[in-house]
């Protein structure tokens, strides 16, 4: 049996049922307890609940209206991180935005390209390769190599990372999430994951963690255009967790 939350209130207190009651992958913010959750957004757990669409990821397109406009990205090496980076700030710059909105998407963007480069690959033994030194230049193999997409519709902007480890775990983001919310130590047990989890928590409106387990982790991460950056701050964020 799967459980839905909706909620008006912040993701660390619902975080704390996430803990307790592991059928609960999908939290879904609102507004407030007057206001109904995303239409868009509770369609797209319907349709993954009842079967449509587990087997594949969900592409970056699922995520935006029609008429949007996205760029891809591979990333080989840490000058090509660091270039990614720089694009999707020039980028997200161009579309007239609060500087402050660029400038988190840029710090969305280097957090989650890190956690694809440094801590998903692994060896065939399951070890990590290069979460030992994440200062480290790393040139990636071709069948280790994250893929970034960033599109907007002009209502949303989507920035989605995706590596072909498929190694992150429900615990990795929930515990991660919740440390960090509750102002406690960075997990370091999976190479710096929990501030990631918080750079993706204080950049976006929704969060979606898809893992096929060997195979992809995808990580998306949702910002509404049309709200300010105070509105931002205090909204109720959403969660999602896919794994099969």
């Amino acid at each position: 049996m799967k459980g839905v939350l909706w909620t008006a209130e912040p993701l660390r207190r619902a975080l704390k049922y996430m803990m307790e009651c592991p059928s609960i992958n999908n939290v879904l913010g609102r507004k407030d307890f007057e206001s109904p959750p995303r239409a868009w957004e509770v369609l797209m757990i319907a349709r993954r609940l009842n079967g449509q669409g587990i087997a594949a990821h969900p592409p970056l397109a699922a995520f935006l209206d029609w008429g949007y406009t996205s760029v891809e990205l591979d990333v080989r090496t840490t000058a090509d991180r660091d270039t990614a980076v720089q694009r999707v700030q020039d980028l997200i710059g161009a579309l007239q935005v609060p500087k402050r909105v660029a400038e988190m998407f840029a710090e969305l963007t280097h957090e989650m390209i890190m956690n694809a480069m440094y801590d998903a690959p692994a060896d065939a033994s399951g070890h990590p390769k290069y979460a030992g030194d994440r200062k480290a230049n790393v040139v990636l193999e071709p069948h280790e190599r994250p893929h970034v997409g960033l599109g907007t519709d002009g209502s949303r902007l989507v920035l989605q990372v995706r590596d072909p480890f498929g190694r992150l775990q429900r615990r990795h983001v929930v515990d991660g999430l919740a440390r960090g919310l509750a102002g406690g130590e960075m997990d370091q047990s999976h190479g710096g994951a929990g501030l990631g989890m918080m750079v993706c928590h204080n950049a976006s409106s929704m969060m979606v963690f898809d893992v096929a387990k060997g195979r992809h982790t995808e990580v998306t991460a949702m910002f509404e255009l049309d709200m300010n950056l105070r509105e931002f701050r205090t909204q109720a964020k959403s969660l999602h967790y896919w794994s099969h």
